[in-house]
């Protein structure tokens, strides 16, 4: 969130600034303005709650005039109409002939000298951020080893929004958030992503992973980066069995191209390996993109694999989110941009193991790392 706090008294700010750090607001976040032309030079609509003394000078060393409707205007002029906006005053004297004009514009009115009420106020504003914080990127794992590398890779900070539990990182500088599926599974994913992108409102969402692959389409160890998906449950039953009716999504044509350029770099496999320290496959296998299907089980049976594979002659890898992911981004009204890229760590098979579940975790998320620093440059 970015808070610009308006007011030219340093021990009324340094006040209110301790509050909102010992909220969890982080330092960085906080624009500071002492005057009416730092407060227009400074002014953005990125800005989502002004904290405003309604009492400003309007240039350096001179003295306080009654600015606070000034400031009001300009905030709903810039585009700022959907920000949060609260007026901590030490002249409570004047707020009846400021309350309609400022309360028109949700304003709050707050007295200084109630300590206990202003910042019983601005929590109530900090609770609503919050809820409606707006993120640039989200990347959705479905098991705490897939998250793990983000925690290794990346200085971030733990924060549980809601039921949400999140791990916010900056990538250029852009806001995202690592945020952990409660369960695996569809049904969670296709939940959690959805009320995900209406929350946060991302340009891009992600997940990295890992997954199974099928015989003859992936590789034990290879990192599939998906161009389709489908979901494999999806159809009827009849009495001579069952008739599949799958539904596909896809990312759009600007991302794949994205991706598959990323993808032609020969040194790729190697950057991705780089600073693993565990176990890995027997041979480092190049990336591809690949055809996901998903649904709501966890296979370990040839006959199973074999059966699922029939639905779709090219199908290279399956597991239980990407196709409820790439969905969600498609049928939201924002439209983010979704990139999936799981690693192949078994076959399906009666041969399944977890061997390589940390190196599959890893390199799937130095890819998607890799994909964001490219989209957001």
């Amino acid at each position: 969130m970015t808070i610009m706090l308006i007011e030219d008294n340093d021990s009324k700010a340094r006040n209110i600034e301790k509050h909102l750090i010992n909220k969890g607001v982080m330092h960085k976040d906080i624009i500071r303005v002492c005057t009416m032309t730092d407060f227009a030079a400074k002014l953005n609509e990125n800005i989502e709650l002004f904290i405003i003394d309604c009492k400003l000078p309007s240039l350096d060393n001179s003295a306080a005039s009654q600015n606070g409707q000034a400031i009001l205007e300009s905030i709903i002029k810039s585009g700022g109409n959907q920000a949060l906006l609260l007026a901590i005053s030490s002249y409570p004297n004047d707020f009846p002939e400021l309350r309609s004009r400022f309360e028109a514009h949700g304003c709050i009115l707050a007295d200084y000298s109630d300590e206990k009420g202003w910042k019983s106020t601005l929590d109530h504003l900090l609770i609503q951020l919050n809820k409606n914080y707006k993120l640039d990127f989200l990347i959705f794992c479905a098991l705490q080893e897939e998250r793990n590398p983000y925690i290794t890779l990346m200085n971030g900070k733990r924060a549980l929004r809601g039921d949400l539990d999140c791990y916010d990182i900056e990538i250029n500088e852009r806001k995202g958030s690592v945020i952990l599926l409660p369960q695996m599974g569809l049904v969670n994913a296709a939940v959690i992503a959805g009320l995900s992108i209406e929350r946060f409102k991302p340009k891009i969402i992600c997940m990295s992973g890992i997954c199974a692959g099928f015989k003859g389409h992936a590789k034990m160890g290879q990192l599939l980066i998906s161009k389709m998906a489908f979901e494999y449950q999806s159809g009827k039953w009849i009495s001579d069995g069952f008739l599949q009716e799958p539904y596909q999504a896809s990312p759009d044509n600007t991302t794949l191209m994205m991706l598959q350029t990323l993808l032609q770099s020969e040194s790729l496999i190697s950057e991705l390996e780089s600073g693993f320290q565990g176990t890995r496959p027997s041979a480092s296998i190049v990336p591809d993109m690949g055809i996901f299907t998903s649904g709501s089980a966890v296979i370990s049976a040839q006959e199973k694999m074999d059966n699922i594979k029939e639905f779709h002659r090219k199908v290279n890898a399956l597991d239980m989110e990407v196709f409820a992911t790439m969905r969600a981004a498609e049928l939201s009204p924002y439209q983010p941009k979704c990139i999936c890229a799981k690693t192949v760590v078994d076959l399906g098979d009666e041969d399944k193991g977890d061997s390589i579940h940390s190196y599959g975790s890893y390199i799937s998320a130095k890819f998607i790392i890799k994909s964001l620093e490219q989209l957001l440059a």
